[in-house]
């Protein structure tokens, strides 16, 4: 903040990351990881004011930032890979529903383990 005699002027980027801040804190990221995930933003990153432009998130434990549609832990600096989780799901009962259409024989072998036989295609 600036500082004009007794009183102190914020800019909208000391807004913005005080805000940011405040959320991160709310959602249970602790201070310290805070202010390590903030410290290596500005490593990393050629502005001076990263937080005023990025899109992050916190589970509580880690400090996940947004940046060109690519998802990396500010405090790891490692890479997330994002799925569509509904898709995925949606993909594997269909599969499920494709090949049990073609179960032809379920029984227990002679171990009493469970099998089930699919035709050769």
């Amino acid at each position: 903040p600036e500082k004009k005699g007794k009183y102190s002027f914020y800019s909208f980027k000391d807004i913005v990351k005080l805000r940011v801040l405040v959320s991160l804190r709310r959602k249970g990221l602790s201070l310290q990881k805070v202010r390590e995930g903030i410290e290596n933003l500005s490593g990393m990153l050629p502005d001076d004011e990263p937080l005023s432009r990025l899109i992050i998130y916190t589970d509580g434990v880690d400090m996940i930032v947004v940046e060109k549609g690519k998802y990396f832990s500010a405090i790891t600096k490692q890479q997330y890979f994002r799925f569509d989780t509904e898709q995925i799901g949606a993909e594997i009962i269909r599969l499920q529903n494709y090949y049990g259409a073609f179960v032809r024989q379920t029984g227990p072998l002679e171990s009493g383990e469970k099998v089930t036989a699919l035709p050769h295609r």
